[in-house]
């Protein structure tokens, strides 16, 4: 974007880009580690065919499901912070916060550990150091936490260079791989430890909290058209190349490592420096963020020192094993954040509750309950639903994203006519 407009004000008319640009940014954050290791436990779970196909799928939801919250950011001009504290209240945004605080802190857990991971494959491959896998996990975690700290401009603009070789090293890498094997014969291949809607609901987790957190980027946006240009060129394009992209090198070379691939490959080095610059940027992002919503839920303690307990306990998370989980970690994500975005696009287009002023906002009470109801008491039912084996749609993400607003809906609906 062309500057940092304020949070808690619409942005300014000629601060404003197109879709096109938005959307460049929304691919360049979805190419990151974690997603790697998903799209080649993918690969392997379902097979190249049914991956892709799962991936399609995911991405269409996705894009669909950005659509409107883009456009709630791009018509309120606010960060999806305000827009949360204009739908809960500004106490009830605390509990909603606190949820995403604990969603990033898993996701800087599973970078965390797969950064400390590489690091250790890249040493073993490229040196002839010997030195323990957990020393490299909680090495590279203190160095983003001081990154976080003291160095989060220079390390934002490092990712402007990083983000787009890293891009070109995957291409690079799908088109050496296939030169190893036919197109032909990667269709066979076929998997049998994931179902395809667990699969679906893995891809759209992974990028789930991206979509609720769209008007944060498409306030930026001109008009409608900018939204769903970067809804479907964003998450829908990004999501499919990054996927494919991890795939592909995965059934090729037998290796879900990317580092062990791209050493395969002959990258090597240059592999090694791209991957540590952009995971790097991204884990110092997902820290940063984490404090500020642990900050804007529980205002205890100092910037600085919430970011450094947010860095130990994610280390210890990752050490403690939290990627072996990954999946799982994806599909619980894409059960429980979908009710939020449900919430407050229904205020939006049903209710057509559209004044984002300050003004307003003093106006309403501190928790609006219904909302709160329907956002956290949604997600816990889906939980609840997805581990019984019970689904009205046989995707998750949907089936969360339904039932909180046919929740909201009769909530609002009953508490007016008690008003009435």
């Amino acid at each position: 974007m062309k500057s940092v407009a304020s949070s808690r004000t619409p942005v300014p008319a000629e601060e404003t880009v197109s879709g096109f640009q938005i959307g460049v940014v929304i691919i360049g954050i979805s190419i990151t580690l974690p997603l790697l290791y998903s799209a080649g436990e993918l690969a392997e779970g379902v097979g190249f065919a049914n991956g892709v196909l799962a991936v399609i799928a995911g991405a269409l939801i996705l894009s669909v499901m950005s659509v409107p919250a883009s456009i709630v950011g791009q018509r309120s001009g606010l960060s999806s912070y305000m827009i949360i504290e204009h739908t809960f209240g500004y106490a009830g945004a605390k509990f909603v916060n606190f949820w995403f605080g604990l969603f990033l802190l898993g996701w800087y857990a599973v970078t965390a550990e797969l950064f400390g991971r590489t690091l250790f494959l890249a040493a073993g491959q490229l040196t002839t150091l010997d030195i323990p896998e957990p020393v490299y996990t909680i090495a590279s975690s203190a160095l983003v936490t001081v990154t976080t700290i003291y160095g989060f401009r220079a390390i934002d603009r490092l990712a402007l260079i990083a983000v787009p070789f890293l891009l070109l090293a995957l291409i690079g890498v799908v088109v050496l791989s296939l030169r190893q094997v036919a197109f032909s014969d990667l269709l066979t291949l076929s998997g049998n430890t994931i179902d395809m809607p667990t699969a679906i609901s893995a891809v759209v987790g992974a990028a789930i909290v991206g979509v609720v957190l769209m008007p944060d980027l498409t306030r930026y946006a001109r008009n409608t058209l900018d939204c769903v240009t970067a809804s479907f060129l964003g998450q829908g394009g990004g999501i499919v190349v990054a996927y494919v992209a991890g795939m592909i090198p995965v059934l090729v070379w037998g290796e879900l490592e990317p580092m062990n691939y791209m050493v395969l490959i002959g990258y090597g080095g240059i592999a090694l420096a791209v991957i540590v610059f952009a995971t790097w940027t991204t884990n110092v992002i997902n820290l940063y963020s984490m404090a500020l919503a642990a900050r804007a839920s529980v205002p205890v303690g100092h910037y600085p020192e919430v970011v450094i307990a947010g860095g130990i306990v994610g280390t210890l998370a990752a050490l403690a094993g939290i990627s072996d989980y990954l999946i799982e970690f994806l599909v619980t994500l894409g059960l429980l954040v979908p009710p939020i975005a449900g919430v407050y696009l229904v205020d939006f287009f049903v209710f057509h509750r559209t004044d984002f002023s300050e003004t307003h906002l003093e106006k309403r009470r501190p928790i609006r309950t219904n909302a709160v109801i329907a956002g956290i008491g949604s997600g816990v039912l889906s939980t609840w639903m997805y581990f019984n084996d019970l689904s009205l749609t046989t995707i998750a993400p949907l089936d969360s994203l339904a039932i909180s607003v046919l929740v909201y809906l009769l909530l609002e609906k009953l508490r007016a006519a008690r008003s009435a």
